[in-house]
């Protein structure tokens, strides 16, 4: 932090307070017209609306108090800690969200900016098990930069302008990564379709030909995990035979075992096992994501989220069905019928078995997975750049955040620049005039209450 500012907590300096939550036995209060704003919220910059609003009621009767436009909302809990927001229209919320009021001596823009460096921070303060949150105490206890006002306005314009041109490269970067994707779909719709080995079919038509079959042909076997109460985590040990979670299908990853059952278990469920060469594929939730265990996985069996896929390699290379199984065109067929309202599940063996596939023969798979490798290699490491790119937006982005608020973001000539403007004060008069303005205002209305009495 520069020597010309002064540091200070954010408590001594701002008016916060939380908001409150209404009793929803009374519906009365939840048809009012006052917008209630809740942390999930909290994404929109700019606060207009909300799902839920209150009524006058519900604040007389409740914690619920109204914020003026243009108070700065914190996310308290959960995994919204830190977000923020401003508030555009007078609004109440709810006790998850701390309202941060005006005041003459932040820019808000700036404490925005510098709460959203610090987010990091705020979110490894946070208490608690699956809901960690911070408190109101927390909160006020950060220990924040106080600038000259002028160097404040400064410092949010500059951090306005590299962010603006952050996000446009940001916003170019996602156009081309779903263009790529785009182009990625249609190789392999193609690739399915038999157009990419168009050309070596007419060299080997004599002697090839595609089969109509069912997803249950191009297997050897298909089994669904065992239903909850046979898997409870009562039955785990703290070595034996693997159980696979639906983690392992979706990030390809084998590293990570956190359960075992033990020998009797294992024979009770075996018809649920797995081992090296089998797929797994994720059912509920993130559904459709599939990965084939690694030649040194151990044998285990599949939980309730999964389902085993064996090859029938008589049919289908692996290579092929990877890129089959993975590719849009295949994901809407198993994923069309999904149920359920909440968590979704992938529709189930009954329904895939039939779904109706054109089969090349093998040795079309392998030429069809040559050509997807050659039209994709480019593409793939093209995304992989993007990626690259991308975290180090982020990066930059942190790091113009940092050095605003270590005083280093402007440059000398911006800050003499601040210096010259009208009003100019250095920070330890500007903070003792506002502290006397506010006392007399405070000394004023309380006279005024003085007098309204008498």
């Amino acid at each position: 932090m520069r020597e010309d500012w002064i540091e200070k907590e954010l408590g001594d300096l701002c008016d916060t307070t939380s908001g409150g939550t209404p009793s929803r036995k009374n519906k009365a209060y939840f048809s009012g017209n006052i917008p209630w704003v809740k942390s999930g919220e909290l994404d929109k910059g700019v606060i207009f609306n909300t799902k839920e609003k209150i009524s006058a009621e519900a604040i007389e009767n409740s914690s619920a108090k109204i914020f003026p436009k243009g108070t700065l909302l914190i996310a308290l809990y959960g995994a919204t800690i830190g977000k923020l927001a401003f508030l555009g229209v007078d609004a109440s919320t709810n006790q998850a969200v701390c309202g941060i009021f005006e005041n003459k001596i932040f820019n808000s823009k700036y404490l925005y900016y510098f709460l959203l460096h610090k987010r990091r921070q705020l979110v490894g303060q946070g208490v608690g098990g699956a809901q960690p949150n911070i408190s109101q105490t927390i909160l006020k206890k950060l220990s924040l930069p106080v600038a000259p006002f002028p160097e404040q306005l400064a410092i949010v314009t500059k951090i306005d302008e590299l962010f603006s041109s952050l996000d446009s490269g940001i916003v170019s970067l996602k156009a081309t990564q779903a263009q790529l994707k785009i182009y990625r779909q249609a190789v392999l719709k193609k690739a399915f379709d038999g157009e990419l080995t168009k050309e070596w079919r007419e060299v080997n038509k004599s002697i090839f030909s595609w089969t109509d079959c069912t997803f249950k042909g191009l297997t050897r076997s298909l089994k669904r995990g065992p239903f909850g109460g046979d898997l409870k985590k009562a039955f785990f040990v703290d070595y034996g035979y693997a159980v696979y979670e639906q983690q392992h299908a979706i990030n390809d990853n084998f590293l990570s075992i956190r359960y075992f059952i033990n020998d009797d278990k294992f024979k009770k469920l075996e018809a649920c096992n797995v081992g090296p060469g089998d797929y797994i594929v994720s059912c509920s939730g993130t559904m459709g994501k599939i990965a084939r265990l690694p030649h040194d996985a151990p044998i285990g069996i599949i939980n309730q989220a999964l389902m085993r896929i064996r090859l029938n390699e008589d049919v289908i290379r692996h290579d092929y069905f990877l890129e089959f199984f993975r590719s849009s065109l295949f994901q809407r067929k198993i994923l069309k019928d999904s149920r359920g309202s909440g968590m979704q599940n992938m529709a189930g063996i009954k329904e895939i078995k039939p779904i109706a596939i054109k089969l090349p023969p093998l040795e079309e798979q392998k030429q069809i997975v040559q050509e997807i490798e050659s039209r994709l290699s480019v593409c793939d490491n093209v995304e992989q750049s993007i990626e690259k790119s991308l975290e180090k937006s982020e990066a930059l982005r942190q790091s113009i955040l940092k050095k605003a608020f270590d005083g280093s973001l402007l440059s000398d000539l911006e800050i003499e620049q601040c210096k010259q403007e009208e009003g100019y004060e250095p920070v330890d008069v500007f903070l003792k005039r506002i502290q006397a303005e506010k006392i007399a205002e405070q000394k004023a209305d309380k006279e005024a209450k003085t007098k309204r009495k008498n």
